[in-house]
């Protein structure tokens, strides 16, 4: 188990790419294209298995960004689109929490899987009770 323990970095796992990459990691989706127009930024992490787009739309809050995802199968999907941002910079500090979080959820699930460990057996759905303390007729002073 220590050797899957590493000394922490300072270093982004995501990346600003140029389109070109982004178009050689994404396979051909008109979908996209036609609906993220205008994209003016992209981004990767490492593997190239998380992306994400920023484009600007019509309207005053005009700012877009999309992230792809692509699964176990190599599949693409989309995990998260978000618009109406007032600004380029708070699309992109919005999308990349979000792709920086996810990245972290995903070595989670690398090391639970490593250690034989299903992801379901760490959750705690804990217990609810509808059962209160009694409450005394008067405030103690």
């Amino acid at each position: 188990m220590g050797r899957l323990l590493k000394k922490r970095s300072n270093k982004m796992p995501i990346k600003t790419i140029p389109r070109s990459e982004f178009e050689q990691l994404l396979p051909h989706s008109p979908a996209l294209e036609n609906w993220m127009v205008n994209q003016v930024e992209w981004f990767s992490n490492s593997s190239g298995n998380l992306l994400g787009a920023i484009a600007k739309d019509r309207g005053v809050a005009g700012w877009t960004y999309v992230v792809l995802e692509r699964d176990k199968l190599g599949d693409v999907y989309v995990p998260k689109v978000m618009n109406n941002f007032f600004s380029t910079e708070a699309a992109r500090v919005d999308l990349l929490l979000w792709m920086v979080g996810s990245e972290k959820i995903a070595r989670i699930d690398l090391l639970l899987s490593m250690v034989g460990i299903e992801k379901s057996a760490c959750t705690n759905l804990g217990t609810t009770s509808s059962w209160l303390p009694p409450v005394p007729a008067e405030i103690p002073r």
